[in-house]
C-alpha cells in the first residue's frame, strides 16, 4: 500500500492527458490524410479512365491505403479516449484521497507514508493507565479512524481499477489491427473494438440527442469542444451520421466511416448467425457496395459536383433501405431542392436518381446563368416506398395513404434539419416530388408546421392527400405540378390519395411538360427547364389548370 499511497498522492495526469492530445492529433491528421487521398489521388484516377491489370492493382493498393488511414483515425481516438478516461478517474481518486487524509488530520488522526491511519499516540501518563484505552473520547476517534481508513482504501482501489481498466482497454489497441494479412474486416473491427474499451473502461452509452428536434441536435453539437466532436466523428459514426440539423460535412464524414464500418462487416462475414437469409444478406452487402461505388465516383469533383452521404440505413424497410445524398453542400447553396422518390424506389436505385439530382442541378444552373449562385439538389429516400405491383403479387400499399403518412414526420424534421444546419445563411427551398413521392410530401406538407419550403412541386402525381394545394402550408402561388400527356397516372389520379393537383379546384399552377411517359421528366426539354427555374426561383413555363366538374375524393 505504501507504494500505491505515495504514487497517488503525488500522481500528475499532464502526461496522461498529454499523450492522449497527441494520439488525438493523430487521429485527426488520419481522417485528413483519408480525405485528401480520396480527392486528389485516388479520386483524380478513377476519373482518369485509367483500366487493365495494373489499374486493378493499382486500385486496390489505393484503397488499402484509405482503409488503414480509417483505422489509424478510429483506433487513435479510442487510445485517446482511454488515456483521458484512466487520467481523469486517476485524477478524481486523488481528490479523494487528499480530501480523507485530510479529514483524518481534522480529527485528530495521523496518516503515515504507508496509508495506515494511526490514532493519536498516548502520554506517558496515559500509557501506565488501563482505563485511557477505553476512554468514551478515544472510543469515538477509533470509530473515525476507521472511516478514514476506509475512504483512503477505497481512493486506492479506485486508481488501481482505473489503471488495470485502462491496460485492458489499450491491450486490445494493438498494432495487429494493421499487419494481419486479411482482405476483409479490419475496418469493421475497429467498430468492435470501440465498443469493447467502452465496456473495458465501463463507460455508458455516450449521450446523442434522440433526433426528434433539429435544433437541439445543432445546440448540442455546437455545445461541444472540438476534440470531442472529433471523437465523436470517430468513434460513434453510426449515431452523429443520422442527426438532422448538424452541418452536411459533418454528417458526411460520419456517414462515410459508418458506411465502411458495416460494408467491411458483410464482406468479412457470412449469412451464419446474421439473422438474415443468404438472399438477404447478399443483398444488403451489394447495396452498400453500389452506395459505395456512387461515392466514390465523385471523389475529387467539382464544388457543386462533390456528394454528402445525409443518412443511409441498409437494414431499412425490409431491406429496401434508405439513404439521403446531396449534391452539393446544402449548407452553403443559395438554392437547395430536395427531390422525393415514387414507388419501387430502394436503395439500389441511387444511382438513377443522383442522375436526375445532377441533371435537375444542371437545369438550374442553366436557368440562373450568370449569377454564380450555388445549388444543391438532395436525393431524399427516406421513407418506404410501396413495391411496384404485379400481377403475381399485387400491392395495395400504393393505392392507400399509410406509407406516405407513415414517411410524412421524417420529411419535416429533414426540412427543418436543413434550415437548421443552414443557419442564418436561409437557402430558397423547393421540395420536389414524383409519382408516390408526391402523396408523401403531401402528407408531409399538410401536417403539423409544414415543410417550411419556398415552393412545392409534385410531378406526376396521383394525389396528395387532401384537396386544395393552400392546405400545404405554402401560399399556392409556389405551389407547381405538371404532368405528361401520356403518363398512365393519370388514371390514378384524383381516386383514394387526394384530389388530382392538376385540376382547377385544387389550385397552384401547372407548368409546361413537352416529355413522354411516367419517368421522362428529366430527358430534357421545358420538362427539366421548368424544374431547374422553379429551384433558382424563376418563374417557369406555365399551362392553365384542367378544369373539372367530377366531385372531390373527400366527398366520394
Amino acid at each position: 500500500m505504501s507504494n500505491d499511497f505515495e504514487l497517488l498522492l503525488s500522481f500528475d495526469p499532464t502526461g496522461l492527458h498529454d499523450a492522449a492530445k497527441a494520439w488525438r492529433a493523430l487521429s485527426n491528421g488520419a481522417q485528413s490524410a483519408d480525405n485528401r487521398h480520396r480527392n486528389q489521388v485516388n479520386g483524380p484516377l478513377r476519373h482518369s479512365n485509367w483500366e487493365g491489370e495494373d489499374a486493378k492493382l493499382a486500385f486496390t493498393t489505393l484503397g488499402r491505403t484509405e482503409q488503414i488511414l480509417e483505422i489509424v483515425h478510429v483506433e487513435s481516438a479510442a487510445v485517446a479516449l482511454t488515456l483521458d478516461t484512466v487520467a481523469n478517474r486517476i485524477s478524481q481518486a486523488q481528490t479523494n484521497l487528499k480530501n480523507a487524509v485530510h479529514r483524518a488530520e481534522e480529527w485528530g488522526l495521523t496518516v503515515g507514508s504507508d496509508g495506515i491511519v494511526n490514532l493519536p499516540p498516548l502520554s506517558k501518563g496515559e500509557q501506565n493507565d488501563p482505563d485511557a484505552r477505553s476512554d468514551p473520547e478515544r472510543k469515538a476517534l477509533a470509530t473515525l479512524r476507521g472511516d478514514a481508513q476506509d475512504r483512503i482504501n477505497k481512493a486506492l482501489a479506485d486508481a488501481k481499477e482505473a489503471n488495470d481498466q485502462g491496460d485492458r482497454a489499450l491491450g486490445r489497441l494493438d498494432a495487429d489491427i494493421l499487419t494481419r494479412p486479411r482482405v476483409f474486416g479490419s475496418t469493421a473491427e475497429t467498430a468492435t473494438d470501440v465498443k469493447d474499451v467502452a465496456k473495458d473502461l465501463g463507460l455508458a452509452d455516450p449521450y446523442v440527442p434522440d433526433n426528434k428536434d433539429p435544433q437541439k441536435s445543432a445546440d448540442w453539437w455546437k455545445s461541444l469542444t472540438p476534440e470531442q466532436q472529433s471523437s465523436y466523428l470517430a468513434l460513434y459514426p453510426d449515431k452523429v451520421g443520422g442527426l438532422d440539423g448538424l452541418p452536411a460535412t459533418v454528417r458526411d464524414e460520419a456517414n462515410r466511416l459508418a458506411l465502411d464500418q458495416e460494408l467491411d462487416g458483410l464482406q468479412a462475414g457470412n449469412a451464419r448467425g446474421s439473422g438474415m437469409t443468404a438472399d438477404e444478406y447478399n443483398t444488403r452487402e451489394q447495396n452498400l457496395m453500389k452506395l459505395k461505388e456512387q461515392l466514390d465516383q465523385h471523389d475529387s469533383a467539382a464544388e457543386d459536383k462533390q456528394l454528402f452521404l445525409l443518412g443511409f440505413d441498409a437494414k431499412a424497410y425490409n431491406g429496401d433501405g434508405k439513404t439521403v445524398i446531396a449534391m452539393g453542400n446544402p449548407d452553403t447553396a443559395d438554392h437547395t431542392a430536395v427531390l422525393v422518390p415514387g414507388t419501387g424506389t430502394t436503395i439500389d436505385s441511387t444511382h438513377g436518381n443522383l442522375a436526375r439530382v445532377n441533371d435537375m442541378q444542371e437545369a438550374a444552373k442553366q436557368a440562373s446563368k450568370g449569377t454564380n449562385q450555388k445549388v444543391s439538389v438532395i436525393y431524399w429516400l427516406g421513407y418506404d416506398t410501396p413495391e411496384i405491383p404485379v400481377v403475381q403479387a399485387p400491392n395495395l400499399s400504393v393505392g392507400w395513404t399509410a406509407r406516405a403518412e407513415d414517411g410524412a414526420e421524417a420529411l419535416r424534421q429533414f426540412t427543418q434539419g436543413t434550415r437548421v444546419a443552414q443557419g442564418d445563411h436561409h437557402s430558397h427551398l423547393s421540395v420536389f416530388s414524383h409519382s408516390y413521392g408526391t402523396t408523401l410530401v403531401g402528407a408531409a406538407a399538410a401536417g403539423g408546421n409544414g415543410l417550411g419550403a419556398d415552393d412545392i412541386v409534385a410531378i406526376a402525381s396521383p394525389g396528395m392527400t387532401v384537396q386544395r394545394a393552400d392546405q400545404l402550408h405554402i401560399d399556392p402561388s409556389h405551389f407547381w405540378t405538371g404532368r405528361a400527356a401520356d403518363d398512365s397516372i393519370e388514371y390514378a389520379a384524383g381516386l383514394t390519395l387526394g384530389d388530382d393537383p392538376m385540376i382547377d379546384r385544387f389550385g397552384g399552377n401547372n407548368f409546361l411538360v413537352d416529355t413522354s411517359g411516367h419517368s421522362g421528366y428529366w430527358d430534357g426539354g421545358e420538362s427539366l427547364a421548368n424544374q431547374g427555374r422553379i429551384i433558382v426561383n424563376a418563374q417557369p413555363t406555365t399551362v392553365p389548370k384542367v378544369h373539372t366538374n367530377a366531385p372531390s375524393v373527400r366527398d366520394h
